[in-house]
């Protein structure tokens, strides 16, 4: 009966969507994701933003989270590095999605936001946008983020949707995992902390926000780690340098590119430097003085053992990555995370193998550490 049921769901994806990857014989994604585009209005601007939605869950899952009224896991939100589009890293946020109780993963990205009030520009305005979105996309399949609580009072739309007063808090209900990659590890922080009812779990891969440096140390970190990634051509992963490569390249040129029009529009010359404020909000340095988040009930930091970019030496004191010595891993959560430890959060630091690519490359044992850190990995 399993063998017949794995042939038909076979057979039916192979006729709506060609091939498919499996996951045992009953979650399906796409061996390709789609991505799609929005426009948000927000800030007396209105800004691109991009999207890639993953739906692992079989038909029996999905009409099991109907009839209990919430998801069987939580909605893994995946912060994407700096300038990548929704669909790189796909080898890693398929696994999240194949491998998580909830089988939903989101990929929210948006160009650098940068409206009329000051104090809601760059990251600050994501924290916004990202959520928005995420609430936007969740309520095409009827879900709706449990303890959401708006943080600005201004009016956002996405798609011509007001999203204070088109959005009714309705359906199934699902808590967020904020994952980030790099300077995903930042915007995954900064979310769970504005955030507090609606996400309970962090999950930051090679992040950043670690390192007290500014921009040019920070790009010459990133210098450092491309040359050290563009090895990794020669061992069988062309094609993964490459797309990383022409991800970070379409998302800040076209982040720029878009921001011409914007400028001109507005009468507004520093909309052109949009990306420039976007590499600078990479050297954030978070702790509990900026971005405390003492409520999260499972917390997990993972760092490459050759990431030359984000080094976890320098970035979290860790004086031998293969093996940390326990003392310096309790110094490394007592300095940035006091308020969850004292709170009693669930603590996984780990240094797997691999330099800042390393959750595309080694996605399995990176995707798996994630989601049982975060008591979130299916059986």
């Amino acid at each position: 009966m399993r063998l017949f049921k794995f042939v038909l769901i076979f057979y039916i994806a192979s006729l709506i969507g060609g091939p498919m990857l499996l996951f045992g014989a009953e979650r399906v994604i796409p061996d390709r994701p789609g991505m799609k585009s929005l426009k948000v209005r927000f800030n007396g601007e209105t800004i691109k933003a991009f999207y890639t939605v993953i739906d692992a869950r079989t038909p029996e899952e999905k009409a099991a989270d109907e009839k209990s009224g919430w998801l069987a896991g939580d909605v893994v939100v995946f912060f994407q590095g700096h300038g990548q589009r929704p669909t790189d890293a796909y080898k890693f946020t398929s696994k999240l999605a194949l491998k998580s109780k909830s089988g939903i993963v989101i990929v929210p990205v948006c160009d650098t936001p940068y409206g009329k009030d000051k104090n809601w520009r760059g990251d600050r305005g994501k924290d916004v946008i990202l959520m928005e979105m995420v609430r936007y996309l969740l309520y095409d399949k009827d879900i709706h983020v449990d303890g959401y609580r708006p943080i600005s009072d201004m009016p956002i739309h996405i798609n011509g949707k007001d999203m204070r007063k088109e959005m009714p808090m309705e359906g199934i209900r699902a808590k967020i995992l904020a994952v980030g990659w790099s300077h995903g590890g930042i915007l995954a922080r900064r979310f769970v902390h504005a955030y507090p009812d609606a996400a309970l779990g962090l999950a930051q891969v090679c992040p950043a926000g670690y390192a007290k440096r500014g921009t040019v140390k920070l790009l010459l970190s990133f210098g450092r780690g491309s040359i050290h990634i563009s090895t990794l051509s020669f061992k069988g992963h062309a094609r993964d340098v490459f797309k990383a490569s022409c991800g970070i390249t379409r998302g800040v040129v076209g982040d720029f590119l878009r921001s011409i029009p914007s400028a001109a529009i507005h009468l507004q010359p520093s909309k052109l430097c949009r990306p420039f404020r976007d590499i600078k909000d990479c050297t954030l340095y978070c702790d509990d003085t900026n971005l405390p988040v003492p409520g999260i009930d499972n917390l997990v930091v993972i760092f490459g053992d050759r990431d030359s970019c984000m080094d976890v030496r320098k970035q979290a004191g860790i004086s031998d990555p293969h093996e940390p010595p326990e003392a310096e891993v309790e110094r490394f959560w007592s300095r940035f995370y006091p308020s969850a430890v004292s709170n009693g959060a669930t603590l996984t630091f780990k240094v797997l193998p691999g330099m800042h690519l390393a959750p595309v490359i080694h996605s399995d044992i990176y995707a798996s550490t994630v989601l049982e850190g975060l008591n979130q990995l299916g059986s």
